[in-house]
């Protein structure tokens, strides 16, 4: 009998060590990111191709920029994600807070092919380059009744109706500055400045009563299809996958001027899985990878040498000839400026809205 337990029990032990063998060599890496159709287009123009090449199997989970749920993982040691998409801001927070790894790119990555988005940060990669602007319906608005300009959005005159604009102030006042004659290369500046807050509010206060406030890509597309607004603020490449899914003729007036934020990819601090996790940033950053994702979002690659791989019908939709018009939420005084007066901003713009 004790032979026989003794046998047993080997036997459950071998058996345990191979099930925890097979679990510790299935590598998998956990990324999270704000879902929805970029999320998609991400599973199939890297997640799905990197697996195939590595072996590491990539699980996602999705959060709307949530600054508090990387920092509640980091600080109890509890982490559930190993990469985070982080917009600019948070980037730049959750690096200064140790809440990300801070990592030299250019060991692993040249570096010189992202000048143009405005190169990499302590702990961040640029990923991509996520434009904002004007957007119309071109089978609605046509001749003079096409609006050309952030004036022309705040025209509710000649365009009566509803507006859409995104739930967030450091898009919203922006544009607003826009509205007022500020030139984009100068919003930051001018936002910056003394008495910059109150002008951009200012402004919203004008055409307040005409706007519909969406808080996801998917509601702002929905808005302009379901012709509940008459144009919006959109980014592009929710407007391209709008065009394609629904066949419609939605349009983006670049000329207006534009917000562009570029979206980094960045490993959590104290995650097992470093160097897995610098493997797919870097395959994310490869050419073809950035090529094949523009090709299916439309929005412009981080990396220059994907340019000359997209399709002449991708080209032909990017900002190429109105790279004047577009404002960077990035650099220090921009940066500087939301970290040291965002929560009192957002706030502010909460209670702006609610009333």
């Amino acid at each position: 009998m004790d032979k026989t337990r003794k046998g047993l029990a080997a036997t459950v032990a071998f058996t345990l060590a191979i099930a925890v063998s097979h679990y510790a060599s299935a590598e998998s890496i956990t990324v999270v990111n704000q879902g929805g159709s970029p999320g998609d287009a991400q599973k199939v123009a890297v997640f799905d191709p990197f697996t195939e090449e590595t072996g590491i199997e990539i699980l996602v989970d999705t959060y709307n920029q949530e600054l508090a749920k990387i920092r509640a993982q980091v600080e109890t040691g509890n982490l559930i994600w190993d990469v985070a998409s982080v917009h600019s801001l948070n980037d730049a927070i959750g690096c200064d807070e140790g809440l990300l790894e801070p990592i030299d790119w250019a060991e692993h990555i040249d570096e010189s092919k992202f000048e143009a988005v405005g190169g990499f940060t302590d702990c961040g990669a640029p990923y991509l380059v996520s434009p904002g602007a004007l957007v119309y319906d071109a089978d609605r608005w046509q001749g003079d009744m096409v609006p050309r300009s952030w004036a022309d959005f705040w025209n509710v005159e000649k365009w009566p109706g509803k507006r859409a604009l995104p739930f967030q102030p450091d898009q919203v006042l922006e544009i607003a500055l826009m509205s007022d004659g500020v030139a984009p290369r100068d919003v930051p500046k001018v936002l910056a400045a003394p008495g910059g807050v109150d002008r951009a509010f200012a402004q919203l206060e004008k055409i307040k009563p005409h706007v519909l406030w969406w808080k996801s890509g998917d509601e702002s597309m929905q808005l302009l299809l379901t012709n509940e607004v008459v144009m919006g603020y959109g980014w592009q490449g929710r407007v391209n996958v709008a065009n394609r899914s629904s066949g419609r003729n939605l349009k983006i007036v670049w000329e207006a001027g534009y917000t562009s934020a570029v979206i980094y990819l960045a490993v959590m601090a104290g995650s097992p899985k470093v160097e897995q996790a610098i493997e797919l940033v870097k395959y994310s950053l490869e050419a073809q990878s950035q090529a094949r994702y523009a090709e299916i979002m439309g929005y412009p690659p981080a990396n220059v040498d994907s340019y000359a791989m997209l399709s002449d019908e991708n080209r032909a939709n990017q900002p190429t000839e109105y790279l004047d018009r577009g404002m960077m939420q990035a650099g220090s005084l921009y940066i500087g400026f939301w970290r040291d007066n965002g929560d009192s901003i957002r706030q502010r713009f909460s209670t702006f809205t609610a009333r």
